[in-house]
């Protein structure tokens, strides 16, 4: 998915909200071209109890939408873990799938330092999808490329391609498989475009140091 630098801050907003809750259907009126589906809107309910299903109650389906699940662990210090009702063999020394972790704090802290404010209706933990891509939108939105860069390798990109591989593999949504492959398209190309400007501007350094001064 090749996308215009304008364009960015409408596709990000767009999976915003498409993983932010079910989508009604005008929304699925609206993007039934971009996901090459007719009579979409007819399948709202279906999709509303499939959304809820994979992001929200806790079940075989259950996917986690939050960056700390896959990035932060929990430390457990076995010297101290004495208890016939604990068993620190069962237990690694370090344990991941624990919300609100130092990533959490992290997302937090760059949000408060671009002023950014998540909607006072989202009643959720500020490093969910929904929440990071729409601080990458309004980053765009706002020209600043760099720091979208930064808080997409920092935080964004480190999570992202495993959470929705994992969605692409269930098979409770067709709807949602289709939303993660088109996003994960999306954002390797967000990845190859930054490795890009990277490269752009390490020449660019280069040819500046032997520039001849006249």
């Amino acid at each position: 998915m090749s996308t215009q630098v304008e364009e960015k801050p409408t596709v990000y907003f767009l999976f915003s909200r498409l993983f932010r809750k079910a989508p009604d259907p005008p929304l699925l009126n609206k993007i039934e071209p971009f996901f090459e589906e007719t009579d979409l809107a007819s399948k709202a309910e279906i999709i509303a109890v499939e959304y809820t299903s994979l992001f929200v109650a806790p079940g075989d389906y259950y996917i986690p939408p939050y960056e700390s699940f896959y990035c932060d662990t929990l430390a457990i210090n076995m010297s101290t873990a004495d208890s016939p009702y604990f068993q620190p063999q069962c237990f690694p020394e370090e344990t991941k799938g624990f919300l609100y972790g130092s990533s959490t704090r992290a997302v937090e802290k760059a949000y408060r330092k671009a002023s950014f404010e998540i909607d006072a209706n989202f009643h959720d933990l500020p490093d969910h999808l929904a929440c990071e891509l729409e601080f990458m939108g309004r980053l765009y939105e706002n020209h600043k490329f760099d720091e979208a860069k930064t808080f997409f390798e920092k935080h964004l990109g480190r999570w992202s391609f495993e959470f929705l591989q994992k969605v692409e593999m269930q098979t409770e949504s067709i709807f949602y498989q289709k939303a993660a492959t088109s996003l994960k398209q999306f954002l390797n190309h967000e990845t190859q475009s930054f490795k890009r400007s990277v490269l752009f501007q390490k020449n660019a350094v280069k040819a500046s140091r032997v520039m001849p001064i006249n």
